[in-house]
């Protein structure tokens, strides 16, 4: 609890003032954060879209671009609202990471500085001197800065599920193919070596007239390693957990910040 009267950086307050500004913070930064959430479903709603075919890759920027301007924006207000309760300054963001496809959302910061300047400058530039009800809302920042980086690569990894799946289905598509021809050329008395050469013939070479690698062995020689579906849903899997596990200590964070409401209150 406050003292009967408190100094917050030379400004005299008393006890009622300062517990209300406290309050109004805390419930600031519940607002926000429960804008966050709605910011956070618009993202992840638009990425399943975006898999699903039913959005095209400019319309998926455009949203990543939007959400990324609204995560800026809420954390400039959220950093205010610490300060304001006698956390550290923080000068930078949440950094928000670029969206897992090639068409790269860039961020703006003068489409949203105009509005994010009159917010921040009607905030009272003195500290309330509660440190422990800052560490409260520095807690949930840095969890929602895990969470938003294991967002981004659980999409990635979800992309590389996906275009590995595609990649097998060519493949079966292919071995069907050669299946064909080679039950044709058996019909008609055409043995193994003719298929080999006209295989060899027709085989994609590289400027020294080699025969690239593929398949798992293109992956090897060039470095990488080959991922299965079932290996890169593992990951996928192992992701959303982790990402589970983050939501629920941001929601134990967030139980917190509202018992210290109810005891402000009291």
């Amino acid at each position: 609890m406050v003292n009967a009267t408190a100094t917050a950086n030379g400004i005299h307050l008393d006890q009622e003032t300062r517990s209300k500004e406290i309050v109004a913070s805390l419930r600031g930064f519940l607002k926000h954060q429960t804008e966050r959430v709605s910011l956070y479903k618009e993202f992840n709603d638009a990425f399943k879209e975006y898999v699903a075919k039913r959005m095209t890759q400019e319309e998926y920027a455009t949203i990543c671009r939007i959400v990324t301007e609204g995560f800026v924006e809420l954390s400039i207000e959220i950093l205010a609202l610490e300060s304001h309760l006698g956390g550290h300054a923080h000068a930078s963001t949440i950094n928000v990471l670029a969206p897992p496809t090639t068409a790269t959302a860039t961020n703006d910061p003068s489409a949203s500085s105009g509005q994010s300047s009159t917010n921040t400058s009607s905030r009272r530039n003195y500290s309330l001197d509660s440190p422990e009800h800052a560490q409260l809302i520095r807690e949930v920042q840095l969890l929602e800065k895990q969470k938003l980086a294991l967002t981004v690569q659980g999409q990635k990894w979800v992309l590389e599920k996906e275009a590995q799946v595609a990649q097998d289905i060519r493949d079966q598509e292919a071995e069907l193919q050669a299946d064909r021809v080679v039950g044709s050329d058996e019909e008609n008395g055409e043995g193994a070596e003719q298929i080999e050469s006209e295989v060899q013939a027709t085989a994609v070479h590289d400027a020294e007239g080699r025969t690239p690698p593929q398949g798992a062995s293109a992956a090897v020689a060039n470095g990488g390693v080959k991922l299965t579906v079932e290996e890169w849903q593992a990951k996928v899997d192992e992701n959303r957990n982790s990402l589970n596990g983050i939501v629920e200590e941001i929601n134990d964070k967030l139980a917190d910040i509202q018992e210290a409401i109810a005891v402000l209150v009291l």
